[in-house]
């Protein structure tokens, strides 16, 4: 459909158009708490669980988003540790293959943190400045495009290019962001750092900038994108397997201030049991859970963020009595996850859409025949919606 509907109700763009939260360009301006947040937020390691299109990577993105609130002062740092973007260069069987792409994910959380604060950079040491720069330049591929983007635009577009995930929407300071590009230019004309640490003294060092000489309290490893394994839906015990060693550690790096926090596929829960029977009870642990009003909110936010503001509810461009919740009455109709109430929206929308092209001089408002039309449509492809919804992670 050409999402006529776009234009008829003022939307700037399609907040219900991506199943995979990971993907949508928006997320963080229509992000919601959930009461699983303190348990990502607190200072042990965690497991947070759900099924496909249960909210982990939104989660994740709030939680992340969390730790810059005020704008890198004395708070987590957060490193995005998206698993399935690395899972094909090795079978992650020992600690040394997660620290591998740890670091290399740590290099691009301390890239965008001096893109959107160039003051944390501008502020320390020259002799800091100087591991900082080395430490970026050798551990992300390319670093000359991505300080060519940085160049000619602001942060967001780098992390658009790097991990969308770090997108704070917002601006580097004008005066700032300049004079950070010059002095990295000058500590990259001296030529990369050769390097003879073994991955786990990068680790530690990486950590030690972050905690002692930068001023963070502590780090977030935030590990999401376990359904991305095509394997888990057949065996998620080798899931399981792949990621053992690395939350064995997690309870020894909390003396270190070092939190790993997994978003995780439910299936993977009682196979991580049996292999960590020493570290287990060292997790706090969550189910995320939605229910219908939780639902409408994220519906209304996406509404609200994609009229800039002029509505928050879709009622607002429909014919349903004044007072009745569309949102909510759509909540209520789905299995109570956020892909399947999105997978819903679009249908109304799609429904209208097909309703009002038979007759273009109609009234451009939602009309009672397309919710219940969509509503029918659910109900009778739930299952065949929700087996789909569940493949999206896994490509």
């Amino acid at each position: 459909m050409e999402k006529l509907w776009l234009n008829h109700f003022g939307f700037r763009f399609d907040p219900f158009e991506h199943d995979e939260a990971s993907r949508d360009p928006n997320l963080n301006r229509y992000l919601i708490g959930h009461e699983a947040f303190s348990v990502a937020w607190g200072e042990t390691p965690a497991m947070i669980y759900s099924p496909p299109g249960g909210g982990k990577t939104a989660l994740r993105i709030y939680t992340s988003r969390a730790c810059w609130t005020g704008g890198g002062g004395y708070q987590p740092f957060p490193i995005h540790y998206h698993l399935p973007h690395y899972f094909k260069s090795g079978d992650f069987s020992t600690v040394e293959d997660h620290l591998e792409q740890i670091v290399h994910s740590g290099a691009h959380a301390l890239f965008l943190a001096f893109a959107y604060y160039p003051l944390i950079f501008i502020k320390s040491s020259p002799s800091l400045q100087r591991q900082l720069a080395q430490f970026i330049f050798t551990w992300i591929p390319k670093i000359d495009f991505y300080l060519d983007v940085l160049r000619e635009g602001q942060p967001d577009d780098v992390a658009g290019q790097l991990d969308s995930s770090y997108k704070l929407h917002q601006a580097s300071d004008p005066a700032l962001l300049p004079l950070l590009l010059d002095m990295l230019a000058k500590y990259h004309q001296e030529g990369q750092a050769s390097v003879s640490l073994s991955i786990q003294k990068v680790f530690e060092r990486m950590v030690h900038w972050i905690t002692k000489d930068l001023g963070f309290r502590a780090v977030y490893l935030l590990l999401d994108g376990v359904d991305g394994f095509p394997e888990l839906a057949s065996s998620p015990g080798f899931a399981a397997q792949s990621l053992v060693q690395l939350f064995a550690k997690a309870p020894e790096w909390t003396a270190s201030h070092i939190f790993l926090k997994g978003f995780l596929p439910q299936e993977i829960r009682t196979h991580l049991q049996e292999r960590l029977e020493k570290q287990w009870l060292a997790f706090s642990q969550v189910d995320l859970k939605w229910d219908a009003a939780m639902l409408a909110e994220m519906l209304r936010r996406r509404v609200y963020a994609a009229t800039e503001g002029e509505f928050a509810s879709l009622s607002a461009v429909s014919a349903l009595p004044s007072g009745q919740d569309l949102e909510l009455e759509l909540a209520r109709a789905v299995n109570p996850l956020p892909r399947e109430v999105l997978t819903l929206v679009r249908q109304v929308l799609f429904e209208y859409e097909t309703r009002w092209g038979r007759n273009p001089t109609a009234a451009k408002q939602i009309q009672i025949e397309d919710i219940e039309n969509a509503i029918a449509w659910y109900r009778n492809e739930q299952a065949h919606i929700t087996k789909e919804l569940a493949s999206i992670a896994q490509g």
